[in-house]
């Protein structure tokens, strides 16, 4: 990576070692969903306020019990150029005793270990939330003077889907000043790629019915027998035998998804080079199963739990309608299921919409064009895999929204020894400091 020889990315090498003790001591505050108030009020507000040239910083929050802290903060330009708003979310995914056992460190102290740092939310996201704020700092500290105002939003609630009192609210409260918003710059980990669409995901729930019978009987449930000794679901049906029916048709459902779905940016690996996510747009994810709940009886009952994730160009309708079907179809081969077929719910707990943005987007292009100066590399236009708070920003706030930032889900998000590489970090916050001065039109006088 080539060091800029601008002002601000000066600085910014001049800081790596301060921004990476705000990350280690960021990283300190064990902030899960719901868990936020500390660190919101604790760290990062008295950092915006004590050690920021913010012209303001505000509070928003809109929850009952007034726990659940928002951080905004606006520095106002002098009307000559765009509006830029960064978002990044500080709850993170929380680690249990029995996860922390697959930790090879503490999730809860960082490391740092051939380059990387390591620690619970060093890639989702507190790692690039602090790249995004030092980048601010940087402008401030260089005395660059933009035309459009600079935002910030410092949220909760995203790992649980609870942006009414997260993204939502925030993006809000700077709507009901008046201000006009016409990009916001989302800093999820991308691996530095310019992330214009995200997946959408649905959860699902789906309960098979059996019949209970000792586990003796079980020949009699799976077997032909002489005339009058009672068989098949007469005797018992194993709910967990059609659970792993269930299971192999639905992995043929999803091989034909990603057969049948392609795009240029999400479902092809990128654009004009490849990302480093790899193909692949759908997935069909059946992540809790269970049945029975005695060893010595044959499983009366099985459920499914999952979430679909699915490009933003698919009608979420269509594929539930097909999984339906995948059910419907089982059961006409399989006579106790056409009597007592499964129950499907969907959409309980995430209904998660995709945002898009086009890659033509005057934003895209100018991020493009700094991701290119300041690394001296080609940038990637892809799509974010998972679902990010950008989403309800575009669906519920009519702001559009991208996102870039350093890290990248395969590097323990969400599970054991996350980790974020330091070089993409400097590199994320000179990019950020960069696309501040060229989208809101900074007049660098000190250059």
């Amino acid at each position: 990576m080539a060091t800029t020889n601008t002002e601000v990315g000066q600085w910014i090498d001049d800081h790596e070692t301060e921004m990476i003790e705000f990350l280690e001591e960021y990283i300190r505050y064990r902030s899960p969903t719901e868990e936020e108030a500390a660190v919101q009020r604790e760290f990062i507000e008295p950092f915006f306020r004590d050690e920021m040239a913010w012209d303001s910083v505000d509070v928003v929050d809109v929850s009952e019990d007034g726990d659940r802290p928002n951080i905004n903060a606006r520095l106002i330009g002098d009307g000559e150029g765009e509006t830029l708003l960064f978002n990044g979310h500080s709850d993170v995914v929380d680690v249990s005793e029995a996860a922390e056992e697959a930790w090879t460190t503490d999730p809860w102290d960082p490391v740092i270990e051939d380059g990387r740092l390591y620690g619970r939310g060093a890639n989702d996201m507190k790692g690039p939330n602090t790249a995004m704020i030092w980048a601010a700092n940087a402008v401030m500290e260089a005395d660059v003077e933009l035309g459009g105002d600079l935002l910030m939003s410092i949220v909760v609630g995203e790992e649980l889907a609870q942006q009414e009192y997260g993204s939502i609210a925030a993006t809000e409260a700077f709507l009901e000043d008046g201000i006009e918003i016409p990009i916001c710059l989302n800093t999820e980990p991308t691996n530095n790629e310019i992330h214009t669409k995200s997946a959408a995901t649905f959860d699902f729930e789906i309960t098979i019915r059996g019949k209970d019978v000792h586990t003796s009987q079980r020949n009699l449930t799976q077997y032909p027998q002489r005339h009058d000794i009672p068989i098949g679901d007469e005797v018992g049906v194993d709910a967990g035998l059609i659970m792993a029916e269930l299971l192999q048709e639905f992995a043929e459902l999803e091989h034909q998804w990603n057969m049948r779905y392609r795009d240029e940016i999400y479902g092809g690996g990128g654009t004009p080079a490849p990302d480093s996510q790899g193909v692949g747009p759908i997935g069909i994810n059946c992540t809790v199963l269970e049945a029975g709940d005695y060893i010595a009886s044959i499983p009366g009952q099985a459920t499914i739990e999952g979430h679909v994730f699915y490009p933003p160009f698919v009608d979420d309708e269509e594929l539930w309608g097909e999984m339906q079907d995948v059910v419907d179809s089982l059961a006409v081969t399989h006579d106790w299921l056409a009597e007592h077929p499964p129950e499907m719910r969907w959409k309980t707990v995430f209904d998660w919409p995709a945002f898009e943005v086009p890659i033509e987007h005057p934003a895209c292009q100018t991020l493009g064009a700094v991701v290119e100066s300041v690394t001296e590399r080609q940038p990637v236009y892809s799509g974010f895999k998972a679902v990010a708070d950008n989403s309800y920003i575009q669906r519920e706030c009519g702001v559009d929204t991208i996102s870039f930032g350093p890290g990248d889900l395969l590097m323990g998000a969400h599970g054991p020894d996350e980790y974020l590489p330091l070089e993409q970090f400097v590199a994320a916050t000179k990019v950020y400091a960069e696309m501040i001065c060229a989208w809101c039109g900074g007049d660098r006088h000190n250059e």
